[in-house]
């Protein structure tokens, strides 16, 4: 994997159009992984952690799966972004929710607090090394049997698909960051990180090193995959 290269400042710059170049760059699959993602954790999980959150494209989905009454923590390093998701809070109208600007390899909360976390398309911007300290931060704060579901987009393993995806992401989606930004550099950093990154695969033993129990998945031909993890 490659280090990141000023996130804080690319997420930043990428905020205001971040969620719907997501939405159009999948071809609207990026809503019903997401789904899936959400979809892992208990529906009776009471405090939730949605980490990496961008916007917080996660909620209006976590809000329709968990109770009513969950606390729903979401947390970002971009101040953009945090403030995007300030900003949408206000539409969703949700009790008990809150953003918080932090990084998600030091989060301030407390040991075991989270009875799940989700996490979409954040993973392929670590590093290996920031992996191993993802892992072991998430273990922390998670609850004993709580579970944590992480997506990402991925390298699709078919021959017949890959040149497709390849040619998708690397140039339609940097054009449509010209179209919506005037700036393609930043969506042109979605097939570097994905490249390298590959497929959730590659970060399962991180997870497993600290102690989780994985669960695998893979969705749309290897175009997204999945990890779910149980701490027990």
């Amino acid at each position: 994997m490659r280090p990141r290269l000023e996130p804080r400042a690319l997420f930043d710059e990428m905020a205001k159009t971040y969620g719907i170049v997501h939405v159009i760059s999948s071809l609207g699959f990026a809503f019903f992984w997401r789904r899936q993602c959400a979809k892992a954790i208990d529906k009776e999980s009471r405090v939730v952690l949605d980490v990496m959150s961008g916007a917080g494209e996660m909620v209006p989905i976590l809000i329709r799966h968990i109770r009513c009454d969950a606390k729903i923590r979401l947390v970002d390093f971009s101040t953009g972004m945090c403030d995007r998701a300030q900003k949408n809070s206000k539409r969703w109208k949700r009790e008990h929710l809150e953003v918080v600007n932090e990084d998600a390899l030091s989060l301030s909360c407390p040991d075991n607090e989270f009875d799940a976390v989700t996490c979409s398309f954040g993973l392929k911007t670590l590093t290996t090394n920031e992996v191993d300290q993802f892992a072991a931060e998430l273990w922390r704060v998670t609850k004993t049997n709580g579970t944590v579901s992480l997506l990402e987009f991925s390298v699709p393993r078919s021959r017949f698909l890959y040149p497709f995806f390849k040619l998708y992401v690397k140039h339609y989606v940097p054009l449509l960051g010209r179209i919506l930004l005037g700036n393609p550099d930043n969506y042109r950093m979605l097939w570097e990180y994905t490249s390298e990154f590959k497929s959730c695969r590659g970060v399962i033993q991180n997870f497993e090193r600290v102690g989780f129990q994985t669960r695998f998945y893979s969705h749309f031909f290897g175009c997204a995959t999945q990890i779910v993890a149980v701490k027990v």
